[in-house]
């Protein structure tokens, strides 16, 4: 019954210089030797075998898929255009459904790092036990540490039960990214989680509260798994709307939601500036370097009376003197140069670019 739904069909325009139109953030080798993409699915290992594991990705990254997963072909599906995380998973749990009429779906980013992997597995079979029993969607909440300004934030209403060892709550509401002032009141509460954007939930429940809040998308996704999957995505995907999951039908569902709330040395690496937060609070991938002045960098690089900041050399030397807290990302082609704490706004650079139609830097 347990099924895997990785949502691999972003573009993760904030790792810009590195992630570009051809190699996204997922398939970017970040925090580690493996591919956030494969490291993905190779947490399952012990909890789902990947016969029952489904890729949804950009249509010309299914080859990339493919060969970095070694999965059968029908159980990677293109995109030919992205709609969101919504149509993505109607999409996913109709064409498992098929396949397996009592099947418990976990539809998980492709992009995130998780450092305690023995949590998140216990984490998983039981959320997996939990949307089985209840027929409710469960989602994994992370407990926060600091008053994230950059994450929407789940509210916990009372306790609903004990399953595998974890405890699991009612959801009372989900809350759009805050202002500083919020967020520390939230930390405060200890009644707030940070939404992991992880969610399990069986596929013909998904599917019914498709068919009641988005009927559009519901009656769509039939005529795509009607037939031949890849002709009906041709056909018909365009015409989805574009909705994420949490707007589409989370938020409209209120107190029919589950959370447990763990702590999986969670990052959902949105951008520089995650990165560089979790390189100093783990230890940093490979051939990264930090020193005492909570610099990292990676490369040949030179760093005189500066400090905060996070620089990757590509060949050339970069050498800084009295800066703070800033991204400097040298690529092949091209150069970023931004505050740390601007790094979420590098999409922007990536509007830019498409605005004047320079698409060799895409």
């Amino acid at each position: 019954m347990l099924w895997a739904v990785i949502m691999a069909g972003g573009s993760g325009t904030r790792f810009w210089p590195e992630s570009r139109e051809k190699k996204p953030k997922q398939f970017l080798q970040i925090f580690g030797k493996k591919t956030l993409l494969e490291q993905t699915v190779r947490r399952l290992k012990g909890i789902i075998p990947n016969s029952r594991i489904l890729v949804v990705t950009q249509e010309d990254q299914v080859s990339c898929v493919k060969k970095l997963l070694r999965l059968p072909s029908a159980h990677v599906i293109g995109e030919p255009i992205g709609r969101n995380t919504a149509p993505c998973s109607a999409l996913a749990a109709s064409v498992i459904l098929k396949k397996d009429p009592e099947a418990v779906l976990a539809i998980l980013p492709s992009d995130h790092c998780i450092s305690k992997e023995g949590v998140f597995e216990r984490a998983v079979k039981a959320a997996y036990g939990i949307a089985q029993k209840t027929h409710l969607p469960v989602t994994l909440g992370i407990r926060p540490t600091f008053p994230h300004t950059g994450y929407g934030y789940l509210e916990m209403d009372r306790l609903a039960g004990q399953y595998g060892g974890c405890a699991y709550y009612r959801l009372k509401r989900f809350h759009e990214k805050p202002s500083l002032k919020k967020a520390k009141l939230f930390l405060r509460s200890k009644r707030y989680l940070w939404n992991s954007g992880m969610f399990f939930w069986r596929a013909d429940e998904l599917l019914m509260a498709a068919d009641r809040y988005l009927l559009g998308i519901a009656r769509l996704i039939q005529k795509i798994t009607a037939g031949n999957v890849k002709k009906g995505m041709h056909q018909f995907y365009a015409k989805l709307e574009n909705i994420s999951i949490d707007y589409g039908l989370m938020e409209r569902m209120k107190g029919r939601i589950l959370t447990i709330p763990v702590d999986l040395g969670w990052n959902d690496l949105g951008g520089w500036q995650g990165f560089a937060d979790l390189c100093l609070k783990e230890n940093p991938p490979e051939r990264w370097k930090k020193d005492k002045q909570n610099n990292v960098w990676l490369g040949n690089v030179l760093s005189v009376e500066s400090k905060g900041n996070i620089v990757k050399a590509e060949g050339r030397l970069v050498a800084m003197v009295g800066v703070e807290n800033y991204a400097i990302i040298d690529s092949r082609d091209a150069l970023l140069v931004c505050p740390k704490e601007q790094a979420e706004s590098v999409r922007k650079i990536v509007q830019a670019l498409k605005a004047k139609n320079l698409k060799q830097y895409l």
